[in-house]
């Protein structure tokens, strides 16, 4: 938009409605606002150019809050990471507007403890129209039979109803996993039928049949969790999978840590500056799209994207199949397509767009790569890696997994069992080590920029 013009990139800056008084805070010989700059200014190799299109006005940048803006800010007062997943929620989130859909949307951020999920999810809060928080929502909350409750208690504390149409927010998702294989089987089984959009009802305790039905209590969901076991994984494939995975690794750095504890501007005015442009945003995306399920999609689809959202859902469809009598059970694609093609669109939406084009993919692609279970995730991302030319050693595996070489083997055995790789033996190795190669089917896509998670 300025052709790298830092003092207009100031100018208008401090004209829009996301200037703080921070902004000419000193930070050594800079001050907070000349660092951002250049900063933002490292990460820009192209220009607007007036050629493709009407000039905007000073005016129009003054009362618009574009992705641009919300990506800046982010990566402002976080980092690329954060910034990556923040995108993923906002397609995800968008979806609510695209006419004819079915289904909701359920994204889950997934990681260690402390690698900032939550500050994220906050990113999301307070607008309440939209999305609606619950800390201890369980899948038994969204339609209740408690007995010592009447029916018209009942009603004002049904979940279901109070999220229609809106996004639903869960801080942790920890316990949704707890216990043994068939308490978690029971809450994934309640939940399938919930995030397929179309009400819920129940026939159990003393008030009998009750619930909502209806594509109005469509909703969608966004939770954080830790990596999950391979019971949860096992539990969601049993039932049908219905959500989609967003890894967030954290930072591991700790002289960075400690630098940005001690040096770095306050936590939460930093979270804070996230929520105002991301609510900001969403307001006018909202405004301008007509509200849910108002955006109906125009033309084709390329071939191009068409073929890479055909990759990425199958790589899900393979990688995260449930081993049952030692033979993958997958699921059927429809569902996982279907996901991955409406959070594509709503990230054109995020660019004003009404379709989808290969720059939508790099969400998908994270997203893909992400919704793995846990143990095979790290060789999975190494292996389709092109750097690594499609082969992997066992010696690499016992790397990326810091574990032993017998279970490097058995982690590349699995590999070839869900059929993503061919398993072989080192002739040159006396050890006689073993090697996989990637199949043709799952080489990653040429076009396709390849995530750095």
């Amino acid at each position: 938009w300025t052709p790298g013009n830092t003092n207009q990139i100031d100018r208008l800056f401090r004209r829009s409605k996301l200037m703080r008084s921070k902004w000419d805070k000193k930070r050594g010989t800079q001050t907070y606002g000349e660092l951002t700059i250049a900063n933002s200014m490292e990460m820009v190799d192209s220009y607007y150019d007036p050629d493709l299109g009407a000039e905007s006005t000073d005016e129009q940048a003054d009362t618009c809050t574009t992705i641009e803006d919300v990506k800046q800010v982010v990566l402002s007062e976080f980092d690329r990471e954060t910034w990556e997943v923040t995108e993923s929620v906002l397609a995800a989130h968008a979806t609510h507007l695209l006419k004819g859909q079915s289904g909701g949307t359920g994204l889950v951020i997934t990681g260690p403890s402390g690698s900032g999920k939550t500050t994220i999810l906050k990113f999301f809060e307070g607008m309440d129209k939209t999305f609606y928080r619950s800390d201890d929502v369980t899948p038994a909350s969204f339609v209740s039979h408690d007995s010592s409750k009447s029916e018209e208690q009942l009603e004002k504390i049904d979940l279901l109803p109070r999220i229609k149409q809106k996004t639903l927010i869960s801080r942790d998702m920890a316990p949704w996993f707890a216990g043994d294989q068939e308490a978690v089987y029971k809450r994934m089984s309640i939940m399938a039928p919930l995030m397929d959009g179309e009400g819920y009802i129940r026939d159990s305790g003393s008030h009998g049949r009750r619930g909502y039905v209806g594509k109005e209590y469509r909703f969608n969901f966004f939770g954080a969790t830790t990596p999950l076991t391979p019971r949860a994984w096992k539990a969601m494939g049993t039932v049908g999978n219905r959500f989609v995975f967003h890894q967030k690794t954290g930072n591991s750095d700790m002289s960075s840590i400690v630098e940005d504890i001690i040096n770095g501007s306050n936590y939460d005015d930093r979270v804070a500056s996230c929520n105002e442009v991301v609510q900001e945003f969403l307001r006018q995306l909202w405004e301008e799209a007509g509200g849910v399920e108002a955006v109906e999609f125009s033309g084709t689809t390329s071939s191009d994207v068409t073929s890479n959202i055909e990759y990425l859902a199958q790589l899900v469809q393979y990688a995260r199949a449930p081993i049952e009598d030692d033979a993958p059970n997958r699921e059927a694609g429809n569902r996982i397509v279907t996901l991955l093609f409406s959070i594509a669109k709503g990230r054109a939406l995020l660019h004003g767009r009404r379709h989808v084009t290969m720059a939508d993919m790099s969400v998908c692609g994270r997203i893909a790569l992400s919704t793995i279970p846990n143990k095979r995730r790290k060789v999975v991302q190494m292996l389709l890696n092109p750097e690594n030319k499609g082969f992997l050693t066992a010696s690499d595996v016992e790397a990326v997994t810091g574990t032993s070489r017998p279970t490097a083997h058995r982690r590349m055995e699995l590999l070839d069992t869900l059929g993503l790789a061919s398993l072989t033996e080192s002739k040159e190795d006396d050890r006689r080590s073993k090697l996989i190669e990637i199949v043709d089917l799952f080489s990653w896509p040429t076009g396709l920029e390849f995530p750095d998670f």
